[in-house]
């Protein structure tokens, strides 16, 4: 492995891990998640759960720009919850969950 990297292939972790991910991953891998994560709803868990599950799907290398990606996790919170945040001033996913936190939404309401 390391004869190819300086030889000149995989001259990048970047590269190196789309070679893995080409090679190990099944061909649906990322369709089966970005369904999940669509379907993803808040439900009878905690914000806190949900944070987590949402967080979890997102590790598994989907590919949509921040403001999508903040969209889909208020579109699966509880309509309740999402009135409220509406009212307060957030960026990114991260300011809106500890805007969450704030607010004391670790319990569902």
């Amino acid at each position: 492995m390391f004869k190819r990297l300086r030889k000149g292939r995989g001259k990048t972790w970047r590269n190196m891990k789309e070679k893995l991910k080409s090679k190990f991953l099944p061909s649906h891998y990322l369709e089966d998640n970005f369904l999940k994560l669509h379907h993803l709803k808040q439900g009878s868990k905690s914000v806190q759960e949900y944070t987590m599950d949402f967080k979890q799907l997102l590790k598994c290398d989907l590919r949509e720009d921040d403001s999508q990606t903040l969209i889909r996790y208020l579109s699966g919170l509880e309509e309740q919850i999402t009135h409220v945040v509406e009212l307060h001033p957030y960026a990114t996913l991260d300011e809106l969950i500890a805007l969450l936190i704030k607010l004391k939404f670790k319990e569902k309401l």
